[in-house]
């Protein structure tokens, strides 16, 4: 600071009146981002409006009659003082001990000091390098992320290390959450979903799915699933029929005694956990669907059909079981709903299978035109469709987002009848 600046503080700051003055002033620069704006002047007493006055050269009364005072009047004025080579946004920074920003400026240096932080905790947690990156280009669904970095950007610093060893060891068969979180951090509480650290959880893993955080419980469940992560091993179940299955030691007698007496079994996952084989009591066709009332009318007409009915969307449990059956050879006909999530379904099915074990059933637009579309579609949900890009969909994705209605797998069940 030179000898004149300190001077010039020094005179500005051994008046009351100034010191109000130059609060104001900070203000209108903070907000403009440049030396402008006006101070009312109802905001000094008669004695401070004399002592401002008095730098312009006019009496108190008369500055009060103004209405307000200019800052760049107040410049202009300093210009013809002993202090008319410093300019006012240099007494201002000397005056307050600190270079004052504006308030976009302060946004751009948190936001440069936030985007330095996860910079840098990328070199560090390499396996989170994709999450860093969903980060730094601060997409919509990422921005709770950052406020939680402005808050507490200790507390997110120390959370990405353990986010860092979960990525690097995510279970290779299904976990329980609390097992996984004890195995990891030592808590079985841990990666509690109500806690920061377990909702920064579910956004790695959604970053490496669909990039969309959940937001129902249900979806929630099918994502930890997507990583063979489940809350429950006893509520996530699938209902089947027709099957057989083995352990270690051979064939299961609980399941040899379903076919035998055609009884339909709910399998929760605890139970799937101790199969090694499941394959269906003949022929090498399972059906699947995703409706229990289609299940029940199928069963009805053939008691003894290989069936799976996942119950609307895909558990762990249904996709574990649905893995047995295609490591057996079993080809897997799926017939969903005709809906976003409907089709979304489907595309998952064939997604994750081979092609000679996965088949689509009355899911192309012949049967969607027989299922008589009519409950219409929210402009959400048809924005899901978008997202159906494998061949064997697009055409009945497209047709679907034209009508702009759902229709549902209960009307094609006298079709699917004749195929069994």
């Amino acid at each position: 600071m030179t000898n004149e600046v300190q001077a010039a503080v020094r005179f500005f700051k051994s008046e009351q009146a100034y010191k109000k003055l130059f609060h104001a002033f900070r203000k209108k620069y903070e907000s403009l981002g440049r030396i402008g704006g006006t101070v009312p002047v109802r905001l000094f007493t008669d004695g401070q409006l004399k002592v401002i006055g008095g730098f312009f050269g006019m009496p108190g009364s008369r500055l009060a009659e103004k209405g307000s005072i200019s800052v760049a009047a107040f410049e202009r004025q300093l210009a013809d003082t002993r202090f008319g080579d410093i300019g006012l946004k240099q007494i201002l920074d000397a005056y307050f001990g600190e270079t004052i920003l504006s308030k976009k400026q302060q946004r751009e240096e948190k936001e440069k000091g936030q985007r330095c932080l996860v910079i840098g905790l990328q070199e560090t947690y390499t396996a989170l390098s994709f999450w860093f990156d969903e980060l730094l280009a601060n997409s919509s669904e990422s921005r709770w992320v950052w406020t939680l970095i402005d808050k507490t950007p200790d507390k997110f610093a120390a959370m990405t290390a353990w986010l860092d060893i979960a990525q690097r060891n995510l279970p290779e068969s299904p976990e329980r959450l609390p097992m996984f979180s004890q195995r990891i951090a030592g808590d079985p509480h841990a990666f509690d979903l109500n806690t920061d650290l377990g909702k920064l959880w579910l956004h790695v893993l959604a970053v490496q799915t669909s990039g969309v955080m959940p937001t129902t419980t249900e979806t929630t469940n099918e994502l930890l699933q997507d990583f063979q992560i489940y809350r429950d091993d006893l509520l996530n179940y699938v209902t089947c029929a027709g099957l057989y299955a083995e352990t270690e030691t051979g064939r299961h007698p609980v399941w040899e005694s379903a076919v035998d007496q055609q009884t339909v079994q709910i399998v929760p996952i605890r139970e799937l956990m101790k199969l090694v084989k499941v394959y269906p009591a003949y022929e090498s066709n399972v059906w699947v669907v995703e409706n229990s009332g289609v299940c029940a009318t199928l069963l009805d007409h053939k008691p003894d059909m290989p069936i799976v009915c996942t119950n609307g969307q895909f558990t762990l449990a249904a996709l574990m079981l649905l893995d047995r059956l295609a490591e057996s050879g079993c080809v897997l006909h799926y017939a969903g709903d005709f809906d976003p999530e409907g089709l979304g379904m489907a595309q998952r099915l064939l997604n994750r299978y081979p092609t000679e074990s996965a088949k689509l059933w009355h899911m192309n637009a012949d049967a969607y035109a027989a299922s008589r579309p009519v409950k219409k579609l929210s402009e959400e949900r048809l924005e899901k469709l978008n997202r159906i890009e494998h061949m064997e969909l697009a055409e009945v994705a497209e047709i679907m987002r034209a009508k702009g209605k759902a229709g549902y797998q209960e009307a094609l069940v006298e079709r699917m009848m004749e195929d069994i």
